[in-house]
């Protein structure tokens, strides 16, 4: 038994979530939709990399400072998983002045851009999910019945 190329995989499925969860905009460019990935990876990519840049490397990425901000981080897993190993290895001398560190408020501003770019991934993977499901149709699509002629010609 064969499979049409329009009847959803579940291949193409976790293909898709994969591919945006790792990557914003990465799933719905593999689908074909390429404007709308590439505006989902310029708005998630823009809002993480600035919580980075305003939080310090060393900082922006914990999971011991606030585990809730950190799981909402996790949303843009590819980002959070290379800029967490990439802060882990950073080793800061005591009594150092360390430039890869923020303090309050920046790290408060940074953990808030990372938590809300995640939180947004996680509403883009499951939008690439549902897209490769019907085959980019809107999730609720239903055919319409076809019209039936009015016997009246149309006349009130």
């Amino acid at each position: 038994m064969g499979t049409d190329a329009n009847q959803p995989s579940i291949a193409r499925t976790l293909q898709a979530g994969i591919l945006a969860w790792i990557l914003p905009g990465a799933g719905h460019f593999a689908l074909g939709h390429r404007g709308l990935g590439i505006v989902f990876f310029s708005a998630i990519s823009f809002a993480y990399l600035t919580g980075v840049a305003v939080g310090g490397v060393k900082t922006s990425v914990d999971p011991q400072g606030n585990r809730w901000l950190f799981l909402a981080e996790m949303g843009v897993g590819g980002y959070t998983t290379a800029f967490y190993f990439w802060s882990s290895s950073i080793r800061v001398p005591p009594g150092s002045d360390p430039e890869y560190i923020s303090f309050f408020p920046e790290s408060d501003v940074a953990q808030i851009y990372l938590a809300a770019a995640g939180l947004l991934n996680v509403l883009a993977v499951l939008d690439a999910l549902s897209r490769a499901q019907t085959g980019g149709l809107p999730t609720y699509h239903r055919d319409l019945p076809p019209a039936r002629e009015d016997p009246g010609g149309g006349r009130g």
